[in-house]
């Protein structure tokens, strides 16, 4: 603004006589009002000009802070708030260790039927997700109480011996804070076949409605690690918060 007025000749009579019209001007008076000087019309339309720039960046300037602020909340050093939503979780299954065992100390101790705990699930793919919700090393935690909607299916890939009907089972084990987990589904299926027959894919499904609270740990258990983890569509497991 200051270079814009230097080419009105800052400082002359003419200039600040132009000044002392303008402020005397009573407030909602056009400039048309000024037309009979023009070097006052020109020095309103800059002052008018300016005024007009300095008060869009203002808020602009205002927008983006406030924009940013709700996004990350530097006030309290909060971290960026999580996507609105329902919380659910869908996750699928990745190719498991057969040393991992369900018995093991971060699981807690399994029953004999369901001792493999499934330790790795996908996440955060075109076929998984998890919002509001958290998942670790084959755990999936609840962050907000409520009523969900738990389910799993396993796709069994065992091929036994003839003469054998094996017992596949699938568990979903709720663990409340600070405590020993609780099995709430178990789903059990004795395959029996055809002497000359070679099926060797058997699916577990169940699922079940539950009241969750915020810190409650859900995650899966089964008879056999013989899964089929390489179609993300057969196995999975997930849970989602429906209000009710």
């Amino acid at each position: 603004f200051p270079s814009q007025l230097k080419s009105q000749a800052p400082g002359s009579a003419e200039e600040l006589r132009c000044l002392q019209v303008l402020n005397q001007q009573p407030e909602g008076s056009s400039l048309e009002e000024l037309s009979n000087s023009q070097g006052c019309l020109k020095l309103a339309s800059t002052i008018k000009a300016y005024v007009a720039t300095v008060t869009e960046n203002m808020i602009r300037k205002s927008a983006v802070k406030e924009a940013w602020q709700s996004y990350f909340n530097t006030s309290e050093g909060q971290p960026p708030p999580r996507i609105a939503g329902k919380p659910s979780a869908h996750l699928t299954l990745r190719p498991q260790s057969l040393a991992q065992d369900g018995r093991s100390q971060r699981f807690g101790n399994l029953s004999q039927s369901c001792r493999h705990a499934i330790t790795h699930w996908g996440h955060s793919s075109l076929h998984s997700h998890v919002q509001n919700m958290t998942y670790r090393a084959g755990r999936l935690r609840v962050e907000q109480p409520g009523k969900y909607y738990v389910y799993s299916q396993i796709y069994f890939r065992y091929r036994a011996g003839r003469d054998s009907g094996p017992q596949l089972v699938q568990c979903i084990q709720w663990q409340p804070a600070h405590s020993p987990p609780v099995l709430l589904l178990k789903g059990v299926g004795t395959k029996c076949w055809a002497p000359e027959a070679d099926y060797g894919l058997h699916a577990l499904y169940q699922g079940g409605l539950f009241e969750l609270k915020a810190g409650d740990e859900l995650f899966v258990s089964v008879s056999s690690l013989a899964i089929d983890s390489n179609d993300a569509a057969a196995s999975y497991f997930g849970a989602f918060r429906l209000d009710l």
